[in-house]
């Protein structure tokens, strides 16, 4: 479950910087509130669903689409492109010995509801378990206004517990102090490459 849950937050968290040379789309804004996102992925039958509370300036901060690969060097290929409606990610980044390709189709209205469809292969992982093709779905649809108890820039996990988007991007997650693994660059909205077994 762990795993999953980490996959599923990767896939929509990114660490980068948005004016690296590849990037030259513009990342869709979504519509300020509670957007409730739910990922599917063929390593686990159990759905995850997590509530994610955005403002404008957490959504620039934690966007659609990905910014980029952090660290220069880590993805030998990084594309982002808009096609009609829907945007596209390509990617092959390699880290920790491992060679990730990925490919993303995230298509939808930013203000109710989109999707990410995406592909992710993993080879020479120095974790077997890690390796092979995962695909995943993620949904994510607007609810409306953040309750309460959830701030811009929070995110409620499936247990319950709330964390700042911050401390999930990367595939970095330490909601309780402890380090969770490394991941790929992942975009935030979903699209990237995350490892899949310790990665929105």
């Amino acid at each position: 479950m762990k795993k999953v849950i980490l996959l599923g937050v990767a896939l929509t968290a990114l660490a980068g910087c948005d004016k690296l040379p590849f990037f030259k789309v513009t990342s869709p804004p979504r519509k300020a509130g509670l957007w409730e996102q739910t990922v599917q992925s063929d390593r686990s039958p159990t759905p995850i669903v997590t509530q994610w509370c955005f403002d404008a300036d957490s959504d620039k901060r934690s966007p659609v689409l990905p910014k980029g690969p952090r660290r220069a060097g880590l993805c030998q290929k990084f594309a982002v492109a808009k096609n009609g409606d829907s945007y596209t990610v390509d990617s092959s980044c390699s880290f920790t010995g491992a060679t990730m390709t990925s490919h993303a189709v995230i298509s939808g209205d930013f203000t109710s509801k989109y999707t990410i469809n995406s592909t992710v292969d993993v080879s020479n992982s120095p974790d077997p378990a890690r390796n092979g093709e995962h695909k995943t779905t993620i949904t994510a649809v607007y609810k409306g206004d953040c309750p309460s108890d959830l701030s811009p820039g929070q995110v409620r996990l499936p247990t319950g517990e709330v964390v700042e988007m911050a401390q999930l991007r990367g595939g970095m997650m330490r909601p309780s102090g402890g380090q969770g693994g490394n991941a790929a660059p992942a975009p935030a909205g979903n699209a990237a490459p995350a490892p899949p077994a310790g990665g929105q």
